[in-house]
């Protein structure tokens, strides 16, 4: 049975018994064997009387729940006490594992990260030297090489001018005048 099938046959039952107690209220007026001014106050009396017993109800329904009720709570207390202490444990656990891990994985990781290092600089200049699409990368890297080595050529072809233009050194590493003038003397 769905739960609308459920619905429409609970309204159609409370429907039927709010139909049930008009007739039957009907009825009763209809058939009333006093006057209505009688029914009435006759009425008011059982109301009165079904209240106080309805609140006499209640008191002694609270007192007899009351224990219950102090029960439930302590349980209560007690399960949320047992579900903080096994999530607190559980979060102790959770970090000395994962510090484990942190220390396995530092232990394992040093070797492996080198290799994987290596192994990737490896593939790079493999790809750099043999693909087609990298081509104009080796183009580039072969002009800035040929231009360091230029500007190493020159910077050699300097120092040797400067050298051959009468700049020597001594042997101890101290620059002689070409004019001729002997070192400071040194301390």
């Amino acid at each position: 049975m769905s739960s609308d099938d459920r619905r429409s046959s609970r309204g159609g039952r409370i429907g039927a018994a709010f139909v049930a107690t008009v007739l039957g209220v009907g009825v009763g007026l209809l058939a009333a064997p006093q006057a209505g001014s009688d029914t009435r106050r006759a009425l008011r009396r059982r109301l009165i009387a079904a209240r106080m017993g309805l609140g006499s109800g209640i008191d002694d329904l609270e007192e007899r729940s009351r224990p219950i009720r102090r029960a439930v709570r302590a349980r209560a207390e007690e399960l949320r006490r047992r579900g903080r202490e096994r999530y607190e444990q559980a979060l102790e656990d959770l970090d000395e594992d994962m510090e484990d891990l942190d220390e396995e994985e530092e232990e394992g990781s040093r070797g492996i990260g080198t290799l994987v290092t290596l192994g990737a600089g490896i593939a790079a200049i493999a790809y750099l030297l043999t693909s087609e699409r990298a081509a104009p990368t080796r183009e580039r890297v072969r002009e800035a090489a040929a231009t360091v080595r230029d500007e190493a050529e020159a910077r050699w072809e300097r120092f040797r001018e400067r050298r051959g233009n009468g700049h020597r050194f001594a042997e101890r590493g101290t620059r002689i005048d070409p004019a001729g003038s002997p070192p400071p003397p040194s301390a």
